[in-house]
């Protein structure tokens, strides 16, 4: 069975004994695995309080699936299910990631200072250390690379000079993970139970790790490039549509030649919310603030930043291949932040496929060919997915990682001629 029967399949299975057939058809790798959410399966893998709270909708937690009803499998599950009746054990972890909006919120509420804390923040941090969440800060610490030059080499003290006001938030991140929570969650008081010193020597090992060290450094270069790739193709979209009244169905046929020749890589989520925003530009939240005849000279921070939005997905995906201490991983996100709320949402997870030669691969809720033939959208999905075209996008990619911040600013050049005239 090929990789992209094996999607369509895992993304139409509707009970546990779907999922167990396909994986067995496709013989796969014991390093492969999957999550699947199915609407009529129950599986309790997370603490009761935490899934309360996560799925209710008066506070900032948000899940990266849309649903608790989580099925996994790999091999070694496969063949317990095939050689036992009983219930099968699987260790799941699990952790909440903040934004940079809230790293900022946290690093108030440690140093006394409420005044930018509104009912719902408040009330988001108090649930975490009253409940003792597992959390952690990394896409936080990814987001603020993008303020760091990774081609000069530094050490920790250039980093605490250069970048001061990081290394304090992540010294105030590290006392917060310190509270007692037991007396917090009996009697509301903080008591930290380590010293400013104590979580100012765990930030500068923290910064060293992953911001003065080569491997660390590799790995933020390479999400600094996927994020670049992503506010290239966002460009591609504000293009096509400010540049003519052309109907949704025409101008997705223009981003699938945009991703051919400039982008070199099929993002498949983001093409979906692309159409949606195409066909209601006024519905999606996340892109209101770009108008014609707006003010330009932040334009780029501005797609910057809503690019972030859209790597964050990405990035959970990434640790739920590689993190956790159980045998899958669920991320969870903390946030205030509407738009990046909208970005999780407008793309409908089904389930992630992880392979070795792959990475992590999100399977839709709904299939992209089927939705696009839906919607009359012309696409000529043999032509794109040709082995030329891919090999055409390989070389592009290519070619992106030297040029792309050229590219990029070729692009937005053209955007604002576009909207200023």
């Amino acid at each position: 069975m090929k990789l992209e029967e094996l999607l369509y399949f895992l993304s139409e299975a509707k009970s546990p004994s779907d999922i167990v057939i396909t994986w067995g058809i496709r013989e796969s790798k014991d390093t492969s695995k999957a999550i699947i959410s199915l609407e009529n399966y129950e599986n309790d893998f997370l603490p009761k309080e935490f899934i309360n709270v996560v799925f209710s909708e008066d506070n900032d937690f948000y899940p990266y699936f849309q649903t608790k009803n989580l099925f996994f499998i790999d091999n070694k599950i496969l063949k317990n299910m095939l050689s036992s009746s009983r219930d099968i054990k699987i260790p799941i972890d699990y952790s909440v990631m903040f934004d940079t909006n809230y790293a900022s919120y946290i690093h108030q509420f440690v140093n006394d200072d409420m005044s930018n804390l509104n009912n719902e923040v408040f009330t988001s941090i108090a649930i975490l250390l009253r409940e003792n969440f597992q959390y952690d800060y990394h896409f936080y610490l990814i987001e603020n690379s993008k303020s760091i030059n990774f081609d000069e080499n530094f050490d920790i003290n250039y980093f605490k000079k250069m970048h001061n006001d990081l290394y304090q938030n992540i010294a105030s991140l590290e006392l917060f993970k310190s509270i007692d929570s037991e007396l917090f969650k009996k009697e509301g008081k903080i008591k930290y139970t380590i010293t400013p010193n104590e979580a100012e020597n765990n930030a500068e090992e923290l910064i060293k790790m992953l911001f003065c060290n080569e491997l660390g450094r590799d790995f933020l270069k390479d999400i600094t490039f996927m994020q670049k790739q992503l506010t290239l193709f966002l460009i591609g979209v504000l293009i096509i549509n400010f540049s003519s009244k052309r109907n949704a169905q025409k101008k997705i046929l223009e981003l699938f030649n945009f991703m051919n020749e400039k982008v070199g890589i099929y993002f498949e989520r983001e093409t979906i919310v692309a159409y949606k925003y195409f066909k209601e530009p006024g519905s999606l939240k996340i892109f209101r603030q770009i108008q014609k005849k707006m003010d330009t000279s932040k334009l780029l921070d501005i797609i910057n930043n809503i690019s972030w939005d859209f790597t964050a997905p990405r990035i959970m995906e990434f640790f739920m291949r590689v993190g956790g201490e159980g045998k899958f991983f669920i991320p969870f996100f903390l946030t205030h932040d509407g738009g990046l709320k909208d970005v999780i949402k407008l793309f409908t997870v089904k389930g992630v496929l992880f392979e070795d030669l792959y990475g992590s691969i999100p399977i839709s809720s709904i299939n992209t060919q089927h939705y696009f033939e839906t919607e009359k959208c012309n696409v000529d999905f043999d032509f794109f997915f040709s082995m030329e075209n891919k090999s055409q996008r390989a070389t592009r990619v290519d070619k992106n990682r030297e040029v792309i911040d050229e590219i990029i600013i070729e692009e937005i050049n053209k955007f604002i001629n576009i909207i200023t005239n």
